[in-house]
């Protein structure tokens, strides 16, 4: 027998956050009513993935940085 697989809702928000002198729009991903991480735009077009406040890599892309986010909440969960 084989297990079904379950809805999970998967919610990406908009967020301005205070960096220094300037507000920056970071997206924060969670699941269900945690907050996974989040994935911050830096001045050379990459993206910090930051997960329990800590950075834990650099990622050319949003999707990269979404993808990590998940793969990391998969392996700790």
């Amino acid at each position: 027998m084989s297990k079904k697989n379950k809805d999970i809702e998967v919610k990406v928000e908009e967020v301005k956050r205070n960096a220094g002198n300037s507000q920056v729009t970071v997206h924060q991903l969670s699941i269900g009513k945690n907050i996974i991480g989040v994935v911050i735009p830096t001045e050379d077009k990459r993206f910090q993935v930051e997960v329990g406040g800590k950075v834990e890599a650099v990622v050319k892309t949003l999707d990269e940085g979404f993808e990590f986010l998940i793969a990391d909440y998969n392996l700790h969960q």
